[in-house]
């Protein structure tokens, strides 16, 4: 029997944005490629009957325990490994590929407010502002307070996540704060598709892209459902980037079960796995609704009977959607939304 625990970044003090990076890239981003325990926070204890990183790697990707609530492991979490029969103990960095041997102090972590305290954490978002992770009271009044009026809960998203704004936010001529777009949406094309958009954004220095591998059942020599065949790439690979000297292309497959597979090795030759198709998420720009004045996004479970906090996987992706203030103006009878950064960004992150 193993015990253990699983640190992970918390992504609002994490001011470098070095959550998901891999040890070889943590200097280029702060400036030491010491990994700091004060970015983490300890999110679960536990033990498991297992011999290997790998099996508690693949648990925590594909059959989280009960009272898991921490994001997927990924690449920049950190394991310990407390007692075990077949595991040294000691700090493991979740690396690109494979586990890192690292020293951490955890002294320096902190603990993620739990259920049950009487708070909860959500992500405040304002007008003419970044958006922020805070603490508040578990209390309708709190509630009130923060969108500055009666509550309305609002769920657009596929996630189990709720947007609580003021419900006569528009009627009392509060301030446009952002729009809800629609759930992005896959868009299939060919690999070679896909390799000229990754290979056009890594040469003009734009922001990684992200896509999917979808490799045929007859490329295997068993059966396995679409998700398992399915493998996600990112731009930031040797093969996409000019002057690298490399053709290396890594992908982890969605399930979890095979991650950070370097794909190349089997796409090319003899016995190549086979492409189905290839697609990418491109983001929905229709406009569901508009949300004006403050409001938060709150984690609600459909089985759950009050909101709780937000997961740290949700956090990020929810800080993303809405990390841009907007303008709003009317153009040809239609409403349009134009992000912007806030004057001062560094202050209001």
């Amino acid at each position: 029997m193993t015990e253990f625990s699983i640190y992970q970044i918390n992504t609002d003090r994490d001011d470098n944005r070095v959550c998901f990076l891999g040890l070889d890239t943590l200097e280029r981003f702060q400036h030491s490629k010491a990994v700091d325990p004060a970015l983490y926070d300890r999110v679960y204890d536990g033990k498991l009957d297992c011999n290997s990183l790998e099996t508690i790697y693949e648990k925590f990707n594909i059959d989280h325990p009960a009272d898991y609530k921490g994001r997927s492991l990924s690449v920049s979490d950190v394991v310990e490994i407390r007692e075990s029969d077949t595991l040294n103990p000691s700090f493991y960095f979740v690396d690109s590929i494979g586990f890192k041997a690292i020293s951490f102090d955890k002294a320096l972590c902190k603990e993620p407010v739990e259920a049950g305290s009487g708070k909860i954490s959500v992500l405040l978002v304002e007008p003419n502002k970044y958006p922020k992770m805070i603490e508040i009271d578990d209390t309708l009044e709190a509630m009130q307070t923060v969108v500055g009026g009666d509550i309305e809960e609002y769920m657009p998203f596929e996630d189990e996540v709720a947007i609580i704004c003021n419900e006569e936010g528009k009627v009392n001529g509060l301030t446009p704060n952002r729009a809800v777009y629609g759930e992005p949406q896959a868009v299939e094309m060919t690999f070679a598709e896909m390799r000229n958009r990754f290979c056009e954004a890594e040469n003009e220095g734009k922001e990684h892209l992200s896509g999917y591998i979808v490799f045929t059942q007859d490329s295997f020599d068993k059966p396995y459902d679409e998700r398992s065949r399915t493998y996600g790439v990112s731009s930031n690979n040797k093969a996409f980037q000019a002057g690298m000297g490399g053709y290396s292309i890594f992908g982890s497959c969605l399930d979890g079960t095979d991650p950070c597979v370097r794909l190349d090795g089997y796409m090319f030759g003899e016995n190549a796995w086979k492409i189905e198709k290839c697609y990418m998420m491109e983001p929905s720009r229709e406009m569901l609704d508009i949300i004006c004045g403050k409001f938060f996004v709150a984690y609600a479970p459909f089985d759950a009977e009050r909101f709780q906090s937000l997961p740290p996987d949700l956090a990020e992706k929810y800080r993303e959607k809405f990390k841009f203030p907007e303008r709003f103006m009317r153009v040809n009878n239609e409403i349009v939304a134009v992000p912007f950064k806030p004057a001062r960004a560094d202050k209001e992150r």
